[in-house]
């Protein structure tokens, strides 16, 4: 068997790296191949498991000579089929566990050795659908633990309305780290009827709600974070609405006579309603919070009459936000493009 396998960088989220270093058994006979050949048994909770094959050259047969192989893209095979909502509930984690052998050829046979388990036969590792940015990754080393499930800036509040519904996940009350995830627990977003003004936390976000009157000037969005995980933001109302409508026309031919002809006729795609907002005035931290996670999320839904409809949030392909010749603060516009045709208000 592979004589050592163990976890060598990563953490519960599994759209960064998951790394695990092995070492492989060192042959006295040269082979004419040597691998190793690394399992991975994982699948949601709560669904069906499979085990999923990766492969590493051993390049010397020497003391000290060791593979690294990244398990996540198996992990995120499972986030692809997972159908994001804009209702609260339970998020799925994905479980996992790794085994790895050495193959070899000796001979002309193919040999293969014991696999060695990590962690010990019958546990699994838990992650979740989410990732930390790059700084994040580089400030943090080779590890890094999960607490709060939101990058919601703590300087100051946002805005919200009395009435209006804020949708969070809570935090975790200690870091949770890929080591120790066999007891994780799967996150659950929940989402609470603000009910009176003034500064308040919910789930360890701040955000100051403003009289229930104001509530008719602005509109809440409904996003999957970059923890895969459902919150909420409320901005001002849209200060322009237009729809998209492409047409393309052509001639029906017929079999003409002196009153029937061929005519043109149009066919038209599109009926699509795009929405443009402003933000608030933001401080610099709200500023990049908005350009590196609210614009950034793949699934966001606004909120139309009483129900959550489905959209794309669309910016300028360059966006300039910080002006230091300037001491205003800032503010972003950005568009909604609906993922339904016809009348969203219908």
């Amino acid at each position: 068997m592979a004589s050592r396998i163990a976890l060598k960088s990563g953490s519960i989220l599994n759209g960064n790296p998951i790394t695990f270093e092995i070492t492989p058994t060192i042959l006295d006979t040269p082979p004419s191949f040597h691998r190793v050949v690394v399992e991975v048994k994982c699948g949601m909770t709560g669904g069906n498991f499979e085990t999923i094959k990766m492969f590493e050259p051993v390049l010397e047969e020497k003391s000290g000579t060791t593979v690294e192989v990244d398990v996540s893209s198996a992990l995120r095979t499972f986030r692809d089929s997972y159908v994001y909502t804009s209702e609260p509930t339970v998020y799925p984690m994905v479980k996992f566990r790794v085994s790895a052998y050495d193959e070899y050829m000796l001979n002309g046979e193919v040999h293969a050795t014991e696999p060695l388990t990590y962690p010990i036969a019958y546990k699994y590792l838990c992650t979740l659908f989410g990732a930390f940015s790059d700084i994040e990754r580089l400030s943090a080393g080779d590890t890094k633990g999960v607490t709060r499930l939101s990058t919601k800036p703590t300087s100051s509040p946002h805005l919200a309305c009395v009435g209006e519904p804020f949708a969070y996940t809570s935090s975790y009350v200690t870091a949770q780290t890929i080591e120790g995830s066999e007891s994780l627990v799967a996150p659950e977003s929940k989402v609470t009827v603000i009910t009176k003004e003034g500064q308040q936390i919910f789930g360890g976000q701040s955000i100051y709600a403003m009289p229930a009157t104001e509530g008719q000037y602005r509109d809440v969005f409904r996003f999957i974070n970059s923890f895969g995980v459902l919150e909420s933001v409320s901005v001002p109302k849209a200060h322009r609405e237009k729809l998209s409508i492409s047409s393309s026309s052509y001639i029906r031919a017929v079999k003409e006579s002196f009153a029937r002809f061929s005519r043109a006729l149009v066919k038209k795609s599109g009926n699509q309603e795009t929405w443009t907002f402003e933000t608030d005035p933001l401080n610099e931290d709200w500023l990049r919070w908005y350009l590196h996670e609210f614009f950034m999320s793949e699934h966001v839904w606004i909120l139309v009459g009483n129900r959550y409809l489905p959209c794309t949030i669309e910016t300028d392909d360059d966006i300039a936000f910080v002006d230091h010749t300037q001491s205003a603060m800032y503010s972003l516009s950005f568009s909604a493009k609906f993922d339904i045709y016809g009348n969203v208000r219908g």
